[in-house]
C-alpha cells in the first residue's frame, strides 16, 4: 500500500525538540500508541522525560542530544537512525528557534532558523525508511498574518511551509509530508497564564487557546489517513485569520 511500511514493522517516530512542551506531550501520544520513539533535544531535560515515557508505555525511547545547526551531524544522525532496528516511519519537525523581536536587517536569527526549521527538516526526511513513511513540519498559524516582529523566524517557517508542498510532491508516492500549523498553546517560559489569557484575547476569534490535545490530534489524523499529503492543518482556534474586530 502506498505510502504504508510493510507489514510486521513497528511503528516508530523521531521528534526533534522533545524534551518538554509540545514536543514531549506528542511523543506521549505516540507512545501510548505503542510507537518507538527516538527523541531529540538541544536542551533541556531530555533524559527524565524518556524515563517517565519508558516507564509508563513500556517502549523503547532512545535519546539524541544534538545541535540542529550543524547539518553534517544532523546527516549523520538521519543515517544513525535509519540503520537502527526501531528505524522512524514517522519523523515530526518540532524543534524551533523563536528570537525576540528584531530588525529584518538583523541575519543571526534568519541564518539560525533556516537551520533548524529548513535545513535540519529537510535532511531529516533521510532517516525515513526506502519502503517509505511520513514527514509532519510544525508551522505557526500566523505566517499568514506577516506580523514581521521576527522576520528571521517567520522567514524561515515560511520556507519550510514551502518545502511541506515541494517535498510532498517530489517524494510521492513512498513518502507522504505534511504540516500542523498551530496557535497559541501554552504560557511562554518567561511570562505566565495571564499574559498567555491576554494574547488570546487580542488575536483569536474564538477567545481562547488551542489544546495540546487537538494538535496531537492532528497529527494522528494524518498517521492514520494515508491518502493526504501536501496539507496544513491550522490548529489555532481561528489565529490564523486575523482578530475579530470589536464593534
Amino acid at each position: 500500500m502506498r505510502g504504508r511500511l510493510m507489514t510486521g514493522h513497528r511503528r516508530s517516530a523521531l521528534i526533534t525538540g522533545a524534551a518538554r512542551r509540545v514536543g514531549a506531550y506528542l511523543a506521549r501520544r505516540l507512545a501510548a500508541l505503542g510507537y518507538a520513539l527516538h527523541l531529540h533535544a538541544h536542551t533541556g531535560d531530555l533524559e527524565s522525560t524518556a524515563a517517565d515515557i519508558r516507564r509508563e508505555f513500556n517502549v523503547p525511547v532512545s535519546t539524541h542530544r544534538l545541535d540542529l545547526r550543524d547539518a553534517d551531524t544532523v546527516r549523520a544522525w538521519a543515517q544513525t537512525v535509519k540503520s537502527d532496528e526501531n528505524p522512524p516511519t514517522l519523523v515530526v519537525n518540532n524543534a524551533s528557534r523563536f528570537p525576540g523581536p528584531h530588525a529584518i536587517t538583523d541575519i543571526g536569527p534568519l541564518t539560525e532558523g533556516m537551520f533548524v526549521h529548513l535545513v535540519a527538516a529537510t535532511v531529516l526526511l533521510e532517516a525515513l525508511p526506502d519502503a517509505g513513511g511520513h514527514a509532519v513540519n510544525m508551522l505557526d498559524s500566523r505566517l499568514l498574518l506577516l506580523d514581521g516582529e521576527r522576520p528571521g523566524y517567520e522567514l524561515s517557517k515560511h520556507a519550510l511551509a514551502h518545502q511541506t508542498l515541494l517535498a510532498a510532491k517530489r517524494l510521492a508516492p513512498k513518502v507522504r509530508v505534511n504540516a500542523i500549523s498551530p496557535g497559541l498553546l501554552l504560557p511562554s517560559p518567561s511570562h505566565g497564564e495571564d499574559e498567555l489569557a491576554r494574547l488570546v484575547l487580542r488575536r483569536s476569534p474564538q477567545y481562547r487557546a488551542a489544546c495540546l490535545d487537538d494538535v496531537a490530534a492532528a497529527l494522528l489524523f494524518l498517521e492514520s489517513a494515508t491518502s493526504v499529503t501536501g496539507q496544513v492543518i491550522h490548529v489555532d482556534a481561528g489565529e490564523h485569520l486575523g482578530a475579530v474586530e470589536n464593534t
